[in-house]
């Protein structure tokens, strides 16, 4: 079930226009596309946040415009505490839309109980799906990862329907790996990253070409 945010048509522009709305409980919105021209609204914070909560990307639009509407993009704060202002698209169930949708772990792997770590390395993933299937979240099983085992994209188990993935297949996802073999890599990237040295490698390859030319 789509989230419902009651918006109200925007008059006033401008920053302390924005600031005044938020004071109130409210925040500035656009909405566009569909070949209609933009219309500025303004809807309750509350709401915003709510369906960010439940991760909805599909809402549904009540009061001053009615329909369907994809949150294409949301401005937050310098602390990401705070969103400042949302841009709403409209949709129309049966369309296709383009959506990053983020990635979750499911299950315990047994790779932690011999020592393993588990990593997880993609995030969100950017999906093209019908609007009537677009996903909150997508989900990954690691109840049967082992130490050294990997999982890929084409290990999503609940990815809908007909949904294309902007990724390669045998991108990984999440692996398990020894945790002395994390911290080690870690550390060796703090140190490089402190002193600003090159890799060992490329260094030894400078020194090889610095020996030729004499």
């Amino acid at each position: 079930m789509a989230e419902t945010l009651h918006v109200e048509k925007r008059k006033e522009h401008g920053t302390r226009h924005s600031v005044k709305l938020r004071r109130e409980g409210r925040l500035p919105a656009v909405l566009y596309g569909h070949g209609e021209g933009s219309v500025s609204l303004s809807l309750p914070a509350d709401e915003m946040e709510a369906s960010l909560r439940h991760g909805a990307r599909v809402v549904d639009l009540a009061g001053a415009e009615s329909g369907k509407a994809l949150v294409q993009e949301i401005q937050w704060d310098t602390f990401m505490q705070h969103v400042l202002h949302v841009d709403l698209l409209r949709v129309k169930a049966g369309e296709k839309v383009t959506v990053e949708v983020p990635i979750e772990l499911r299950g315990e792997a047994p790779g932690t109980r011999e020592g393993g770590v588990v990593e997880l390395l993609i995030h969100s993933v950017e999906i093209e799906v019908p609007l009537d299937l677009v996903p909150d979240k997508l989900h990954v099983n690691i109840n049967h990862l082992e130490v050294g085992q990997e999982l890929t994209i084409k290990d999503i188990e609940d990815l809908p329907a007909g949904a294309k993935v902007f990724e390669e297949d045998d991108a990984m996802v999440v692996h398990c790996v020894v945790k002395a073999v994390v911290e080690e890599e870690e550390e060796a990237a703090a140190a490089a990253e402190g002193t600003g040295a090159e890799p060992e490698v490329i260094a030894k390859g400078k020194e090889e070409e610095e020996g030729e030319e004499e």
